[in-house]
């Protein structure tokens, strides 16, 4: 028997937004932060000219580890909103990407060792753009589902639409089990 998926449509609760939760987030980077400032604190008070060369490498591949850390989580998507003429995809590091849904070309989900989901769009000059992101962001299936809702126009691969399907038979369900 197949899980149910719980999932519903935003288009009358415009706006609403997806995040990581923030808290979370923001205790990563403090972490990868200690870990960078210990490496270097070890490297500054520990390492000298006698010690082995695998304790002077450890301090300083720790702290590209933890300077990783903190980039990767600083430039990845942090939140998506929906507004009501556009999307915005927030980054703590980076600026906003807007795309308003009547330039969204192409919707994919597609897996490389993970699952990936990409966006194709035209920007504010018309030129032709594409955002991918882990498919592991919150809620990613609701997403999808809603900008393949607002966006009706966006292309979206064969296997994909099955998996649009599906997930819009789910909202349906969940819209009428809840009147």
């Amino acid at each position: 028997m197949s899980h149910k998926i719980k999932l519903q449509y935003i288009r009358d609760k415009i706006p609403i937004c997806y995040r990581h939760k923030p808290w979370l987030r923001w205790f990563m980077i403090a972490i990868s932060l200690a870990i960078m400032i210990y490496s270097i604190y070890f490297m500054m008070q520990y390492v000298t000219s006698e010690t082995p060369i695998f304790f002077k490498i450890l301090p300083i591949a720790i702290g590209f580890v933890g300077l990783d850390s903190i980039l990767k989580k600083a430039t990845a998507l942090n939140s998506v909103t929906f507004e009501s003429s556009h999307l915005r995809l927030g980054f703590i590091a980076k600026k906003p990407i807007q795309i308003a849904y009547k330039d969204v070309l192409a919707l994919e989900l597609y897996r490389k060792i993970t699952f990936y989901f990409s966006i194709r769009y035209l920007d504010d000059k018309g030129r032709e753009k594409s955002y991918v992101t882990n498919a592991s962001f919150p809620n990613i299936l609701e997403i999808i589902l809603n900008i393949a809702d607002l966006a009706p126009q966006a292309t979206i691969p064969e296997k994909m639409q099955g998996i649009l399907d599906y997930l819009k038979a789910s909202a349906t369900d969940e819209l009428q089990s809840s009147n």
